[in-house]
């Protein structure tokens, strides 16, 4: 068959595509995590961090307790259907690992240095999001 009888199929298989929905990502449902899941898993998660007593745990362990925390908050929020609940979880990890590097080790610094990030629209806007459909408070 030569490649100018071809062509005018072309259409027809897009069309045909198209319509059973293979390259036509914004018709398909999203893998992953309903938000109920989501929001169980990261606030179990955020259940850890706030049972961790950094006054009774070595340097080495805190590092590895939140390092195993940040990587859990990674995948929840990658493995989230509703891909703002995702977005949100990770600009709040994202703030949340950045107000730990700028505080050089004190867990009071971290503490201000989050709530001072918490003013900013976008880190604002993830935190409500997440209290919106997970129905709870973040700690912070």
């Amino acid at each position: 068959m030569s490649l100018s009888k071809l062509i005018p199929i072309v259409p027809v298989a897009s069309a045909l595509l198209v319509l059973t929905g293979c390259g036509a990502g914004e018709n398909l449902t999203k893998e992953g995590d309903p938000p109920e899941v989501t929001c169980q898993r990261f606030q179990d998660v955020v259940d850890e961090f706030s049972d961790l007593d950094p006054a009774s745990m070595g340097f080495g362990e805190i590092l590895s307790q939140v390092s195993e925390g940040f990587t859990e908050m990674e995948t929840i929020a990658d493995e989230a259907q509703d891909e703002q609940l995702g977005r949100s979880i990770d600009t709040l990890v994202e703030t949340l690992n950045s107000s730990i590097a700028s505080a050089g080790g004190d867990v009071d610094a971290v503490g201000a240095e989050f709530r001072e990030r918490l003013e900013e629209p976008e880190v604002q806007d993830a935190a409500t999001y997440v209290d919106e459909v997970c129905g709870f408070d973040m700690p912070f």
